[in-house]
């Protein structure tokens, strides 16, 4: 009776044994399922967050380039000669302003305004008075131009004539009266006689007359 009491234990023992063994081998299976199931689940939530959280494209170079490239510029367009009067065309003095025929009457004719010199009296440079006399208004200068006989002067000559001669006092006219005349825009003029007036009391005088533009 005691040998049987003794080994008991032992068969007891190898039973526990193999049961834990058993155990842990379905234990084991189980997990190398769930581990091959659970791994491609984790790989592809893996992939989708890289894709979703990764950095925007940026565009290259070259195609920034492409865009600068294309894109259109635009240049001010100016007009010349806008919003300038005829005494500030900046043309240098001594060039030629106007030239051709000029009647002077008893109306004052405003000779930086031409080809058309009419217009208010008190804006007027040269007018003609009785006797055949010619007068200037508005600081403009009168010389007779006294050089050879035949000889018209230039620009220069009648500029030098009007800074040594040149007054605002009345010039009894001739046929063969030569001006030179500073306006008051400065301008200067050649005015040569032309025809008179029919009578002292006609005051119609024509002039060929030649406008530069002064300093």
């Amino acid at each position: 009776m005691s040998t049987l009491a003794d080994e008991k234990p032992e068969t007891n023992s190898w039973f526990d044994r193999h049961q834990r063994s058993a155990w842990i081998a379905a234990a084991a299976s189980i997990a190398t399922a769930l581990i091959a199931t659970l791994v491609p689940i984790f790989a592809d939530s893996g992939d989708d967050k890289d894709t979703a959280g990764g950095p925007a494209s940026v565009p290259t170079s070259s195609a920034f380039a492409s865009s600068t490239a294309s894109t259109p510029t635009s240049t001010p367009t100016t007009t010349p000669g806008q919003n300038e009067s005829p005494s500030s065309s900046g043309s240098p003095a001594g060039s030629e302003r106007w030239k051709g025929t000029l009647l002077v009457d008893a109306e004052p004719k405003d000779l930086d305004a031409l080809p058309d010199p009419d217009g208010a009296d008190d804006q007027g440079d040269v007018f003609m008075v009785l006797n055949y006399e010619f007068g200037g208004q508005n600081s403009t200068r009168i010389a007779q131009w006294a050089g050879a006989s035949g000889a018209l002067p230039g620009y220069q000559e009648c500029s030098d004539a009007i800074d040594a001669l040149g007054s605002r006092d009345n010039v009894k006219l001739s046929k063969k009266t030569v001006l030179c005349v500073r306006t008051s825009a400065g301008n200067v003029v050649r005015l040569k006689v032309s025809k008179l007036g029919e009578t002292s009391i006609d005051t119609h005088t024509t002039f060929d007359a030649v406008i530069w533009n002064g300093s």
